[in-house]
């Protein structure tokens, strides 16, 4: 899967949504989470978004009572106005995904799988597949996980990283963006998201 959180540097996040880790056990926690409105014209700078209509998550939160890890489920629904690769005018979309990830309090989130692989040398650890965000969970920080952050990390991977308006055509400037130098991102999450298309692929 892939990891996105990065919660052990103390930064301010464009949307956040704070729930304690205590507060969460065997019995799945549900939330249901919308972007505040105040918090938009943040999370479009972040985004390259032109408007974001409505975002919006339905989460379900459950700890395993062995390993005290706990399991996130994310379904994202949102309205938003990309900027066309080619005009740059707004183009209205849609977008529905869904999401996996995991996280633990600090004394549990340095798995068995992690420690091992941390006792490698250099040579044997590029050779070993990266490990599953379920092997080597985020850690917690103060107790706590944002679940603004979240979802905006992971709506950020849903959107179309080459959005164009219809009826549109490249021009040959714009021939690069059709595939020939396909490491060029004028969205910051684009090659993330690449990625994360061929691990499915792959599964």
């Amino acid at each position: 899967m892939t990891k996105l959180i990065n919660t052990k540097q103390a930064q301010t996040h464009e949307w956040s949504h704070h729930v304690f880790s205590e507060d969460v056990d065997s019995k799945p926690l549900r939330f249901s989470i919308s972007a505040p409105k105040e918090n938009i014209p943040a999370l479009c700078k972040r985004l390259d978004l032109h408007a974001i209509e409505t975002l919006n998550a339905d989460l379900i939160l459950t700890r395993n009572p062995v390993s005290k890890i706990i399991y996130i489920k994310g379904e994202i629904r949102a309205d938003v106005h990309q900027y066309c690769v080619v005009t740059m005018e707004p183009v209205a979309k849609h977008v529905e995904d869904s999401f996996e990830s995991w996280c633990a309090e600090p004394n549990n989130a340095v798995s068995f799988a992690k420690a091992k692989r941390e006792r490698m040398n250099h040579q044997e650890r590029n050779e070993q597949p990266v490990l599953d965000e379920y092997d080597d969970p985020e850690e917690i920080v103060d107790g706590k996980i944002d679940l603004g952050e979240l979802v905006t990390q992971h709506f950020s991977l849903s959107l179309n990283p080459y959005p164009r308006k219809e009826g549109t055509v490249f021009e040959k400037q714009d021939k690069f963006l059709e595939g020939e130098n396909e490491g060029m991102y004028d969205n910051p999450f684009a090659a993330l998201k690449e990625w994360k298309c061929a691990e499915k692929k792959k599964d």
